[in-house]
């Protein structure tokens, strides 16, 4: 079953109640995602004949899909308000810093067991094994785990974190900041040596007004000091960070390994056991008991 594309014009419920109207979509249910890369893992994996994946056009910005968290959020938190009594929605969100905010859970929700889509697939040990195969040298891989005393997984996370700190920060202390992509800042993660200079990524920051030894900075911080370092850190940080690692030198020179081909990758290398044992479907499982006959995946 292909995507359904609604128009955004306040009768969400009532387009969704006319596609079931066709005797094939009649027990169809209806999945709600937050951008293109996550319609791209879901398409493979749901029921084709029984599960929908839906996006909203906006018609005031071009035709354009309206993607996003708040979007999914939004279009859900209006089914559930409706009174047109609609069944078998069901949106699928990342955590980002949610779970840690303590923020509400959300009717027709499920959401994912680390920070995004993609740190719930890189966190995989058999994910990133047959990545750093694909990708990688290996014996640039193995040179560099001795250097730093770590496996590539681990060092990723130490590379990672501190941008995950400055943007927890943010958004307690300052929500508005734009802070651009810090992590594609060349004097801040050096590409060829891969490190990260965490001095002057600190400095920058303070720059900004988020001072990382301030007290309330350090009480923030001491928040996640045993949190899991996959429910922080941003996926797609994650793997532009791999794909200067596989491009550099440090892992590799291969310039297939953009982050576009690396995402690809991990989205088509979890195998369905796996997937199926995370947090995340077993939700999915739960939902579609307590909303028969709908269904999402098998």
């Amino acid at each position: 079953m292909t995507t359904f594309c609604v128009a955004d014009t306040g009768g969400l419920d009532a387009a969704l109640i006319m596609f079931r109207a066709s005797p094939e979509n009649k027990q169809c249910s209806f999945l709600f995602v937050e951008g293109d890369s996550d319609e791209k893992f879901w398409n493979a994996r749901i029921l084709e004949k029984a599960c929908c994946i839906v996006f909203v056009v906006s018609f005031q910005k071009n035709n354009q899909k309206q993607t996003g968290k708040a979007s999914v959020i939004k279009n859900i938190s209006d089914l559930n308000e409706s009174k047109s009594r609609l069944d078998g929605f069901l949106g699928i969100i990342d955590n980002d810093f949610d779970a840690l905010m303590n923020l509400p859970s959300i009717n027709n929700t499920c959401v994912t067991d680390s920070h995004d889509l993609e740190t719930l697939l890189l966190s995989s040990p058999r994910v990133f094994r047959a990545l750093l195969a694909e990708y990688g040298d290996s014996q640039l891989i193995a040179d560099f785990e001795k250097k730093v005393q770590k496996c590539i997984q681990d060092y990723l996370i130490e590379l990672a974190l501190p941008f995950a700190q400055i943007e927890w920060l943010k958004q307690h202390l300052q929500p508005g900041l734009e802070l651009k992509e810090l992590h594609k800042n060349n004097t801040l993660l050096i590409p060829d040596k891969w490190c990260l200079n965490q001095i002057d990524l600190h400095t920058f920051a303070n720059t900004k007004g988020i001072d990382i030894t301030s007290k309330q900075s350090r009480q923030l911080l001491e928040k996640m000091d045993h949190v899991n370092p996959w429910l922080l850190c941003n996926g797609h940080i994650m793997i532009d960070i791999l794909s200067l690692g596989f491009q550099k030198g440090a892992l590799g020179k291969n310039k297939q390994a953009t982050s576009d081909n690396i995402s690809s990758y991990i989205r088509g290398a979890m195998d369905k056991i796996e997937l199926y044992q995370t947090e995340l479907c077993q939700s999915i499982f739960n939902w579609q008991v307590n909303h028969p006959p709908y269904q999402v995946i098998p």
